[in-house]
């Protein structure tokens, strides 16, 4: 690429995209935060880019990101993460495609997935020989199309399968971290997975989702890694970091997660198994035992959620929880490694070592959620959650900024974190979302969306609400009365936005009745996949989608399809999760306010993203109805609408 040619070239009237785009428009915004991205990568400073709904966001990133790719090649890929499945798939099958054609010079993006969903030839031929899994006809049907699958897949992937694997199946014949022979296995030249790796290494734009990153971040901090040293790494939807990397570093155990460890060793009525075919009696009977302690002690936690009562878990705080499943199990790994060195096939060998490695891994799993460590670096908030399988045992991260400070954003990669949404609105510096990550120094930029909202969006907020507060029942009819009015004066073509899912099931029942009656198709998000909803929601405009949390954002419901936003209740979190409420005590501990601090900030940032959903398109135009009295009777009402991306257009009496 030629040194004198910039993103504002590429983006200008005379560029490459406007020759190849008929309709293109200059949008100044879209310009200016691909200056901000080349600049940010070229002084290796990390940038938060806020940039409203029709910006143009992945061209103002991709730009930046393939010319530095390009004049800075062998220095590894510049990574691009993002959280939704649906962005991942616009960037590699639509906007990078497009940018392929039509960059003058020549660059190469891959996108990466995780490494479980390859397929692993070795594994899977040596899988027949499990007999303890395959004994059911239909999981050794499968076996047999995954096989025949496996001769003429060109990626190897599970999404490539025409058919969705039974979880059990695919888990014997997945390539798995640890259980890889690498250049000594007879299916390397064609293995998918180290094809996919090279790919990775060789690309200059590599697309990966926030869940992949962060999962590598964790195995770059123990010593390992999963993705190409890089030195830029560009979030999208960042807003969703500090949430991804919780998760990530945050640990969980249940009943099922030890029985599968165990399955995969044995079944009770096989003599075929790995175990019995490969081991001692010794490990059998370990095997027994640890079968009957993960019995005992998972009843036993499940006794003391019962016991907790009500809510969405029990805190352990300091509690030691008296476990007896890691001695057997660190026994029964030791007895398998010691069976694995006296194996002379190869193929044998590195499953049992696999295997025993794995048990080990849930030994220090299993440690770490029974017994505090309050004076790690990060200590480690821990509960017990209910689950539609038994409890789970849980741990994350008290505060993840620590680890990200050091990790990420002290000395890793440049960073640029982007996002429709990245704050509340009134804070150019984005305060909150920096203290949120431990980024302690980064450019900042806010561009406005160049979407009329003035014009386009009738603000409507009726009086007279119960407080939901105060009176939940009365509020719950008053949002049903209400709802109903408004979808009807309006034909249908709503979105109706919940906090919790007890209220979508009651909301829903309440209007499935009159709306029947008015011929239009209720949506109900859990009673059909949420890509089936949107599928009908676009082939039927006049239909109404009710639902809670990921409607909120990432969704792209265009046109006539959406002309009336319900936004039932101001989204704060609820305060009864053990990890919220831990983390509001050490908000209390440093002398500063929670709620100012942390509640009302996230509130506000979900709220904008909920308020994103109705304009997607310059020609789109509707209302957008809040329930939620308290947006006009408390005093932290007004930043809610403070932080709108319009100043006219409300109509207060409604």
């Amino acid at each position: 690429m030629s040194e004198e040619l910039t993103v504002e070239s590429l983006l200008g009237p005379g560029g490459p995209i406007a020759r190849r785009l008929p309709d293109f428009e200059i949008r100044p915004q879209q310009v200016q935060m691909a200056t901000a991205v080349e600049r940010a990568l070229n002084d290796k400073r990390h940038l938060i880019a806020e940039a409203g709904t029709g910006t143009g966001k992945s061209f103002a990133y991709l730009l930046p990101a393939a010319a530095y790719a390009d004049r800075h090649q062998g220095e590894g890929p510049v990574v691009v993460s993002t959280r939704t499945i649906a962005l991942q798939e616009q960037l590699e099958h639509k906007d990078l495609p497009f940018l392929h054609a039509v960059l003058p010079f020549e660059w190469s993006s891959v996108t990466a997935i995780g490494r479980n969903n390859y397929i692993c030839l070795r594994r899977m031929h040596g899988a027949g020989r499990e007999q303890s899994l395959f004994e059911d006809p239909e999981r050794r049907d499968q076996l047999g199309r995954i096989v025949q699958w496996s001769a003429t897949t060109k990626d190897g992937t599970r999404q490539d399968l025409p058919f969705p694997p039974l979880p059990e199946v695919w888990e014997e014949v997945q390539a798995e971290h640890g259980n890889c022979l690498n250049r000594a296995c007879k299916h390397f030249d064609h293995c998918h997975w180290q094809r996919a790796r090279r790919r990775m290494q060789s690309a200059q734009v590599l697309v990966v989702n926030h869940a992949l990153y962060f999962a590598d971040l964790a195995l770059r901090i123990a010593g390992a890694s999963y993705l190409p040293a890089h030195r830029v790494v560009i979030f999208d939807e960042a807003h969703h970091l500090e949430r991804t990397a919780t998760e990530s570093l945050g640990l969980r155990v249940s009943r099922a997660t030890v029985g599968w460890h165990l399955k995969r060793l044995h079944g009770r009525r096989s003599d075929r198994s790995l175990l019995a075919r490969h081991t001692t009696q010794t490990a059998l009977m370990l095997w027994e035992e640890a079968h009957q302690h993960n019995e005992a002690f998972f009843g036993q936690l499940e006794e003391t959620l019962r016991t907790h009562g009500k809510g969405e878990g029990a805190p352990l705080r300091d509690q030691v929880l008296d476990e007896p499943l890691s001695p057997v199990l660190r026994a029964l790994s030791t007895e398998i490694a010691n069976a694995a060195i006296r194996i002379e096939e190869v193929d044998v060998r590195m499953e049992l070592q696999s295997r025993a490695n794995g048990l080990d891994s849930l030994c220090a799993v299993l440690r770490a959620l029974c017994t505090p460590n309050p004076d790690a670096p990060s200590p480690l908030v821990r509960w017990l959650e209910p689950s539609r399988h038994g409890p789970l045992l849980c741990g994350a991260p008290l505060d993840v900024s620590a680890t990200l400070r050091q990790h990420l954003f002290g000395q890793g990669p440049t960073t640029v974190l982007t996002s429709a949404t990245l704050g509340t609105g009134d804070d150019a510096r984005f305060g909150w979302l920096r203290r949120q990550l431990g980024l302690d120094e980064a450019d900042t930029l806010k561009v406005g969306s160049p979407f009329d909202y003035d014009r386009a969006v009738t603000m409507v907020m009726p009086e007279a609400m119960p407080d939901p507060a105060n009176d939940s029942n009365a509020f719950q009819q008053a949002v049903v009365e209400q709802t109903l009015q408004h979808v009807l004066d309006n034909g249908g073509r709503a979105l109706v936005l919940c906090t919790s899912w007890q209220f979508v099931r009651s909301v829903g029942a309440a209007l499935r009745r009159p709306l029947a009656d008015a011929g239009i198709e209720l949506l109900v998000q859990g009673e059909a996949p949420l890509v089936r909803l949107l599928e009908r929601k676009r082939a039927e405009p006049t239909s109404v989608l009710i639902g809670t949390d990921s409607l909120w954002e990432g969704i792209d419901l265009r046109g006539d399809a959406l002309t009336l936003l319900v936004i039932t209740r101001l989204p704060f979190q609820s305060p009864g999760h053990p990890l919220v409420q831990a983390r509001m005590e050490l908000l209390r501990s440093q002398g500063r306010d929670p709620f100012g601090d942390h509640s009302l900030p996230e509130a506000i940032l979900k709220f904008r993203q909920g308020f994103g959903r109705l304009i997607r398109g310059s020609q789109d135009r509707g209302k957008v109805v809040v329930l939620d009295p308290r947006v006009r009777t408390k005093g932290y009402g007004r930043r809610f609408l403070q932080a709108l991306p319009f100043s006219a257009g409300f109509d207060p009496t409604g």
